[in-house]
């Protein structure tokens, strides 16, 4: 995602729900926020109220002093597309929850991919058309699709939380866990996260003190 954003290109990225889509992005964004301005938005909102979130992220100051209420979306186009940015850094607006696509929507992305490079995060579920009328639409390559970790991940993942956490899993029910989850990566938090409660619930009162997730 770094490489295709460094060489100036969008980026349509996808997955199934719980996968970690948002939360790659907003990582990338935190290591790249010195010289990157990463601007998120969700896409499903009205569109005039997605018009509205991106002034306002965009152009906090002007927003202060121009205000957006009862401002039409076409006013809001208008001046994302033409006003002066602030600041130095390279603007990514990052739209979530791409979950369907009419023509005015896409009509909008082409409307901030030529001004902006776009981050758009899709769900799995957005029909094979759509997903390539996006990548037109944006002039990205064909969609990053994140999946399940590796079953040597998932159990490397569990064995770091028994060590960290003091669970004293042995191999066999790390493995076993690792399995019932699949790779799925909010099966595994939820699965350390219930046997920290589980703990917590046991020992409560007793001054054991357990390290938070």
């Amino acid at each position: 995602m770094r490489a295709e954003l460094e060489a100036g290109r969008s980026v349509v990225l996808t997955g199934i729900w719980g996968i970690g889509r948002t939360a790659l992005a907003k990582r990338v964004a935190e290591e790249m926020t010195r010289e990157w301005l990463f601007v998120f938005v969700d896409f499903e909102r009205p569109p005039g109220q997605v018009w509205r979130d991106l002034f306002s992220a965009i152009f906090p100051g002007a927003q202060e002093r121009l205000g957006t209420e009862g401002r039409s979306a076409k006013w809001m186009r208008y001046r994302i597309s033409n006003r002066r940015l602030e600041g130095r850094r390279r603007h990514v607006v990052v739209l979530d929850n791409v979950a369907r696509l009419t023509a005015p929507r896409l009509d909008a992305i082409r409307r901030l991919r030529e001004r902006f490079q776009v981050l758009a995060v899709t769900e799995a579920f957005l029909p094979e058309e759509a997903s390539t009328a996006l990548c037109a639409a944006l002039w990205a390559r064909r969609p990053l699709r994140l999946g399940h970790l590796s079953e040597a991940a998932t159990v490397a993942f569990f064995a770091e939380c028994s060590r960290h956490h003091g669970f004293g899993w042995g191999e066999g029910e790390v493995r076993g866990l690792a399995q019932a989850v699949n790779g799925f990566p909010l099966g595994m938090r939820e699965a350390v996260a219930a046997e920290l409660r589980r703990r917590a619930t046991v020992r409560n009162g007793s001054g054991f003190w357990l390290k938070e997730w």
